[in-house]
């Protein structure tokens, strides 16, 4: 089953990007016509198109120095087509309208608008908004949000950090691991949680790298817990897993714990997990079936979903990541479509609901229209 739909998925997915590039290609080619540019824009085109399709298949194998190049030059390469591809379909609906509208001067069109001052254009800003979004990829905020659970608490105050989509792995290396540490460590929290997605599936680059050694520098009294998410089952869960938890991550999975008598702890698998298993998770009132309810319960959930059954379930809190809010634009705008919520905090009966835009990034490490972040949630008991 799960080879099955990594066919499906690698057979559309390259299609899709197979045209969009000879799309981009074939205007590029035309815009730079008689031009002796012509034989470099073809090279270089068609080699950071094969970079980006090779390093796909390479960062799912065993890790090697050229294997990471390859894959970052290719993701890089990703971000840059698609903006690419926004913008030529923007001048060539122009350019159709234009011919039957003349809204366009014909000055403008023979002296500004040329092919390869298009080219060059388009180019050049196009390559300033990647960079843009890539050092705003790696420059996460850290959001405070204060959350009043009307419960009695033996703590009043719980000061927690949520951490969701990291995507360590050939793009997410130890540098940002690193940081990420140090962030959560200048909160002083009580307990840290991971809403899933630690690993970008395949987690040899992770071990290889020994990047879980960087959270042995967290130390939160109430302890540091994790849940899969779906890139988990994309990749090898029992390795990942494994491995994290050498490091005193606490991998709670379809079970909840008690912590301190402090808070209840209650964590899903990835709803993805029966795609790619077989095994579906439990239902969520099952899993909060036989608990004590007086106490404060906080979901971690990695996939923002089933918000109504868990208010009904009677969880104080509930967190999620995954959708990156879109990670870069204008796909912000789906997940606020699919999703209920795809980004910050509501509030459904005596449940709140906070989804984050995760720490990492998935393929390109750009960011456009969002931040990533670190969120301090501030919980206050009676």
């Amino acid at each position: 089953m799960k080879h099955i739909a990594f066919l499906i998925f690698f057979t559309v997915f390259f299609g899709i990007f197979l045209l969009g590039s000879w799309f981009v290609y074939s205007k590029g080619l035309q815009a730079l016509h008689q031009t002796h540019y012509k034989t470099a824009f073809v090279w270089v085109f068609w080699g950071l198109t094969l970079s980006f399709i090779l390093g796909q298949f390479l960062e799912r194998g065993t890790p090697t120095q050229i294997g990471q190049i390859i894959t970052y030059v290719g993701s890089f390469w990703l971000a840059i087509l698609w903006y690419l591809f926004i913008f030529v379909l923007i001048i060539s609906l122009l350019k159709i309208t234009n011919h039957w509208f003349h809204y366009i001067p014909n000055t403008w069109v023979n002296t500004y608008f040329t092919g390869k001052n298009l080219f060059f254009g388009v180019s050049a800003i196009t390559l300033l908004l990647v960079l843009y979004g890539h050092i705003n990829a790696i420059m996460p905020r850290v959001v405070n949000i204060d959350i009043n659970i009307d419960k009695q608490g033996v703590q009043k105050n719980i000061k927690i950090a949520l951490v969701t989509d990291i995507h360590m792995g050939y793009i997410i290396g130890s540098r940002r691991v690193l940081k990420l540490v140090k962030l959560i460590n200048a909160q002083n929290v009580d307990l840290v949680l991971f809403g899933g997605d630690l690993v970008d599936h395949n987690p040899l680059p992770v071990i290889k790298n020994n990047m879980g050694k960087y959270f042995n520098n967290l130390n939160p009294p109430l302890g540091k817990f994790a849940v899969t998410g779906n890139h988990e089952f994309i990749g090898k869960p029992d390795v990942s897993i494994n491995y994290l938890s050498q490091f005193g991550i606490r991998y709670i999975r379809d079970t909840v714990i008690d912590v301190n008598g402090i808070i209840l702890l209650a964590g899903r698998d990835d709803k993805d997990k029966k795609r790619f298993t077989g095994n579906a998770r439990m239902p969520i009132n099952l899993l909060l079936k036989n608990i004590d309810k007086s106490k404060p319960i906080i979901l971690i959930d990695h996939q923002p979903v089933e918000f109504d059954s868990v208010a009904k379930n009677g969880v104080d809190l509930m967190v999620s990541g995954h959708t990156h809010k879109g990670q870069f634009w204008p796909f912000g705008i789906i997940t606020k479509k699919v999703f209920e919520l795809d980004w910050g905090l509501i509030k459904k009966g005596n449940t709140h609901f906070y989804v984050s835009s995760g720490y990492g990034t998935w393929g390109p490490p750009v960011r456009i229209g969002n931040r990533p972040e670190i969120v301090i949630l501030n919980l206050k008991l009676n």
